[in-house]
């Protein structure tokens, strides 16, 4: 009995050695790394094993603990952080949490698993760390973020906040023009040109965006109806769509080219 029981002990112990992450913590500010540290106390499977003040402190650190994860400021005393990541010689996830929007889309084509603006929230911290684990679970693949599975399809007229140059905006679901897939992110055009990059899938968007306005002609690609101009036929049973004001067709795969034609030939 007290053999089985050891090594359960020893299998407990192992597994959750392989679940912690083990971080670094960086900001120019000592309060406000002592205030993350203590958020950070209520995630058993974050270990902090380093923390930073400055620029090079914190490449000192990172690339003597090589953390799996590091919280990280943005403005270092004047430098900016995002620099920081072409001279460490590991590659931690990052998850940015700062004072200053303007990085935003510049951590997300770095893939930063996220990016959080003080004051911190504690359930938006806890879906990056959970994001994290995810992440790990998959063998360092990004997750998709998803909607809530309870929530209704958008309206076209109903209003969402998106980001767009570091300020948040509000918009009509009704105004995106196309929507495309941009690694683990996607690119949001509004019929204004105005650009939006978000982290979710298309998938997701296809499941929320209006079926009568929005419409997807490719795994990588969701239009608006309304702004189509025209569609033609292709080589191999594809098709191209033309969107008014954009002069460069849009493929249509062969399957969403079917479905096109099935649901609104007449």
């Amino acid at each position: 009995m007290d053999i089985v029981k050891t090594k359960s002990k020893k299998s407990i112990i192992s597994n959750m050695a392989k679940d912690t992450i083990k971080s670094v913590v960086v900001d120019d500010v000592d309060m406000m790394r002592a205030t993350l540290k203590k958020v950070l106390d209520g995630f058993p499977n974050i270990e902090i094993i380093g923390e930073a003040s400055d620029y090079e402190s914190a490449r000192e650190v990172i690339n003597e603990t090589k953390p799996d994860l590091v919280f990280l400021d943005i403005d270092l005393n004047g430098l900016t952080s995002i620099d920081l990541l072409n001279e460490i010689n590991c590659s931690p996830k990052i998850i940015f949490i700062t004072s200053h929007p303007d990085f935003a889309i510049k951590a997300f084509e770095l893939n930063a698993v996220d990016y959080i603006l003080k004051p911190i929230s504690g359930d938006r911290l806890k879906k990056a760390i959970d994001r994290v684990t995810e992440m790990n679970d998959e063998g360092g693949s990004m997750p998709a973020t998803t909607f809530d599975d309870s929530e209704e399809r958008f309206k076209p007229d109903q209003i969402i906040l998106l980001n767009f140059d570091s300020k948040l905006t509000f918009i009509k679901i009704q105004d995106i023009n196309y929507i495309e897939a941009f690694g683990n992110y996607t690119k949001i055009y509004m019929n204004d040109g105005k650009l939006s990059i978000t982290y979710n899938s298309i998938k997701n968007w296809d499941n929320r965006l209006p079926s009568d306005v929005f419409i997807q002609i490719h795994r990588s690609t969701i239009v608006n109806l309304l702004n189509v101009a025209k569609i033609e036929k292709w080589t191999n049973d594809t098709g191209r769509l033309f969107l008014k004001g954009i002069e460069k067709p849009f493929e249509i795969s062969r399957s969403y080219f079917f479905q096109i034609k099935k649901k609104y030939k007449v």
